[in-house]
């Protein structure tokens, strides 16, 4: 049987911004990242490492300057229309109701409104809003705004689900519960996931595997690490087991030296301005 395709593969992907001075900014350089179908796999680094650029080019919002973009084996031509992007604001309109909100890409699919309308109620039931569903964005908690919008990802079936630090904005204890959520729906479900984070808890806790981007400008993937934690995984137990802390500690001393290579460049930055 031939090899099953990556669901995204990026090969040599470079990516250049222009800027006031007339020079390029490059933000990644050379970048090779291949994510097998199912497989939830994090993308970690210092702050301005380029991590929210890759899931721009796996989306298609963004394409390289250099190198390519397969999703499934194809060339990513345009929009990736096998993938939901989920913000790290969330994208309700604040004059639809929630229900209108979470059908809204059904909508653009030109889904019957009845049809429509009994799967948003499916899956808002899903994620715990099925009494509001007449309500609007602004009569919402933080928490309860984040799963309308997972319900808003999901509904419309994706194949891979690219999220870009979609609980940074949530206390502890919310983001948590979202976490455990978001496992709950993505286990056997075959869909792929492409999660950014600056949090190594949280991308250790969730992933198969996490990779890691060097310090900015041109990032380049630093290493990968597999995460063979057993799933099932209840994450307000697993950050205490012993093979979760040494998965920590092997990652963390590789980000930490990004981390400080980061703040050493920003701080010539500032000194030559």
């Amino acid at each position: 049987m031939p090899e099953q395709p990556y669901a995204v593969q990026l090969s040599g992907m470079t990516k250049r911004f222009p800027t006031a001075t007339g020079e390029a900014y490059t933000a990644v350089r050379d970048i090779d990242l291949a994510v097998a179908p199912g497989r939830f796999v994090s993308v970690v680094g210092p702050t301005g490492c380029g991590k929210s650029t890759l899931l721009n080019a796996a989306a298609g919002l963004m394409p390289p300057s250099e190198g390519t973009v397969h999703v499934y084996g194809e060339p990513l031509q345009g929009l990736n229309r096998r993938a939901s992007y989920m913000f790290q604001q969330d994208a309700l309109l604040p004059w639809r109701s929630v229900l209108d909100n979470v059908t809204l890409g059904l909508r653009i699919r030109k889904v019957p409104a009845d049809e429509r309308a009994e799967q948003g109620r499916a899956w808002l039931e899903r994620v715990g809003l099925g009494a509001f569903a007449a309500a609007y964005p602004h009569q919402l908690s933080g928490g309860m705004r984040k799963r309308a919008a997972v319900a808003q990802t999901w509904i419309v079936d994706p194949d891979i689900l690219l999220m870009d630090e979609p609980f940074s904005a949530l206390d502890v204890q919310t983001r948590q519960l979202m976490e455990n959520e978001l496992l709950t729906l993505w286990t056997g479900s075959e869909k792929t996931v492409i999660f950014v984070t600056h949090d190594l808890d949280e991308a250790i806790s969730l992933s198969d595997e996490v990779v890691l981007l060097s310090a900015g400008p041109d990032s380049e993937v630093v290493g990968g690490y597999p995460v063979d934690l057993p799933r099932p995984r209840d994450l307000m137990d697993i950050r205490n087991s012993p093979e979760f802390n040494d998965i920590y500690r092997r990652i963390w001393s590789d980000l930490r030296n990004e981390v400080m290579k980061s703040y050493e460049r920003r701080a010539r930055t500032l000194q030559a301005g």
